[in-house]
């Protein structure tokens, strides 16, 4: 991995990340640019890490740039002073569409699966979650949701801080999706003792590709992992419908919240051993 330069990567580990909020980037930011720091950052750095003045932190922008900041004299601005090069980031655009476990599963599952280098988190509502589509989803849950991706893609080295939509129908998710290129990977997991493994169809995929820089051409992979008791046929039928191919993680039945992470990190190894 390329560290963030021209810091050495032991001071570049020690400097703590902040992940900026959106109207925080709304302007281009650029070297000697001040940032208007938020009370919950202001209190963060100065309150409870304790920095001083002209202290470095790392601030990441949401959209894959890592800026070095400093705080400045006024406490509630820091200065960009360099920009840094981190390319922790898969090559490929991951997307998980995960059916809704039961209770706060669906933390862990976004806590693992930013880890895991995902880059956009649907929440679903399935035949068998017990939450069924139509529900209001409230703001502060998924706000909740969002402030868990970022905390984990600061601790991960993330650049990029995944997006978590809004919990939508899995029918209506399929149905953005329509796209049946040979560039975008589409699976579903099922526990069917018949279908492909997703590491063989991976590679199967790959080998169709037809030019040499093969990673270059896979821009997008879609993972679609079931709730509780998994997907039911209409469901599967309706995924195959729309182009995804069912496959297996393994000979064991996994649960709703493990699925997930070990397709995550399947593709994950993949990508990252090309």
């Amino acid at each position: 991995m390329l560290l963030p330069q021209p810091i050495s990567q032991n001071k570049k580990r020690r400097l703590q990340r902040v992940t900026l909020q959106e109207h925080q980037t709304e302007t281009v930011l650029e070297i000697n640019c001040a940032i208007a720091l938020t009370s919950e950052q202001r209190h963060y750095l100065h309150n409870v890490l304790r920095l001083d003045i002209g202290a470095e932190f790392i601030a990441l922008d949401r959209q894959g740039g890592w800026w070095l900041a400093k705080l400045s004299i006024e406490a509630d601005h820091a200065q960009i002073i360099d920009k840094l090069v981190n390319n922790s980031e898969l090559d490929t655009q991951i997307t998980l569409g995960v059916a809704m476990p039961k209770g706060s599963n669906i933390e862990s599952i976004i806590r693992q699966a930013t880890e895991l280098g995902v880059r956009q988190i649907v929440p679903l509502f399935s035949d068998r979650t017990v939450i069924k589509s139509g529900t209001e989803i409230g703001n502060q849950k998924r706000d909740r949701w969002q402030r868990i991706a970022e905390e984990s893609a600061e601790l991960s080295l993330r650049t990029y801080v995944p997006e978590i939509n809004t919990p939508q129908s899995f029918k209506a998710w399929l149905g953005e999706h329509p796209s049946t290129s040979a560039q975008i990977l589409k699976y579903i997991c099922v526990t069917h003792p018949d279908a492909t493994h997703l590491l063989s169809s991976l590679q199967d995929a790959y080998e169709r590709l037809p030019v040499a820089d093969h990673l270059a051409q896979i821009f997008q992979i879609i993972i679609a992992t079931g709730c509780e008791g998994g997907w039911t046929a209409r469901e599967e039928d309706m995924a195959i419908t729309s182009g995804f191919i069912p496959v297996s993680l393994g000979d064991r039945v996994l649960s709703a919240t493990t699925a997930p992470v070990v397709a995550l990190s399947i593709v994950s190894a993949f990508l990252d051993t090309k």
